[in-house]
């Protein structure tokens, strides 16, 4: 059953000429600049520039706690993450395996709902500026208001969105609503995929593609298949949208395999998948802190 984990108290006006309920908080968008790129893309153009690869970190927002979710993200951000994507915890996350569904229900026991998940922004963005992605489901978007989650999340401070279970056909339905929004709405290619398919995919996307590894759900994996790297082959002939290549991601190795052919690579299982084992929370972020060290060290080398 899906949790009604949505409720929004807060108040809202109309917006005389759209109709549509607009967040009363007297803030302006943070991130709209006419004419200007998204803070996403100037961190691969920056990247780029630099003959360097991305490193984007993923976590679920209110695991173990708020207070150390919020010290995951400074550690993160301290050890190289040049992105952090933000997965709102869902009852139902249809494309996360056993690790990121722990960690939901978790966050869920918690309390963490959509607001708390914008509020956690807010906060972050009082002492950093770095890009913040927020993952989540349609049925979440949807329930809160597709119009109020943009702006709301916008206004936070985040920056782009991924929806995983929204796929190219649904997403045609909504498409005004995203390409309108200060967001990076950005969206995942798969390997069974066909080019032209690619082709649309990679011609909506905004701040990077993401390139899912694995015909499957999100996990730690040992090996990176042949196959990927001629799917990321393929995907840098249809597109010159940056490519961040996820799911299964785990070792310097593995990134080491890969990175020729990506502009970024994203980890979280095997993050998550550490602070699940490690019993204590400060002794699992230490191992992490290692870890994301060393991971960046092999994308920026």
């Amino acid at each position: 059953m899906i949790k009604d984990n949505q409720k929004d108290n807060r108040s809202y006006n109309i917006n005389k000429n759209t109709g549509k309920n607009i967040l009363n908080d007297n803030k302006e968008n943070k991130n709209v600049t006419p004419g200007s790129k998204s803070k996403i893309n100037k961190v691969f153009e920056n990247l780029k520039n630099k003959d360097q690869k991305g490193f984007i970190a993923f976590i679920t927002c209110g695991f173990p706690d708020i207070n150390n979710y919020m010290k995951l993200t400074q550690v993160l951000e301290k050890n190289g993450a040049d992105i952090i994507e933000i997965g709102i915890p869902f009852s139902d996350p249809l494309a996360d395996g056993a690790v990121i569904q722990s960690t939901s229900k978790i966050a869920l026991d918690n309390g963490v709902n959509t607001d708390v998940v914008f509020n956690s922004i807010k906060k972050i963005r009082d002492k950093s500026s770095i890009p913040l992605v927020l993952l989540t489901y349609f049925n979440t978007v949807y329930k809160y208001g597709i119009d109020n989650f943009l702006n709301n999340a916008s206004n936070a401070g985040a920056d782009g969105l991924i929806i995983p279970d929204l796929p190219l056909e649904e997403f045609y339905n909504y498409k005004n609503y995203f390409q309108n929004s200060a967001l990076d709405n950005i969206l995942l290619a798969s390997l069974n995929s066909s080019t032209e398919r690619l082709k649309k995919i990679s011609s909506l996307t905004q701040g990077f593609l993401y390139c899912v590894s694995v015909k499957g759900v999100t996990g730690v994996r040992n090996n990176i298949d042949s196959e990927v790297i001629e799917f990321l082959k393929r995907l840098k002939e249809i597109t010159k949208v940056p490519l961040a290549l996820g799911f299964g991601i785990s070792t310097a190795e593995q990134v080491s395999k890969v990175k020729k052919y990506c502009d970024a690579v994203i980890m979280g299982s095997k993050i998550l998948s550490i602070l699940l084992q490690a019993g204590d929370f400060n002794k699992g972020l230490e191992i992490v802190s290692k870890l994301v060290y060393e991971i960046n060290l092999t994308l920026k080398n």
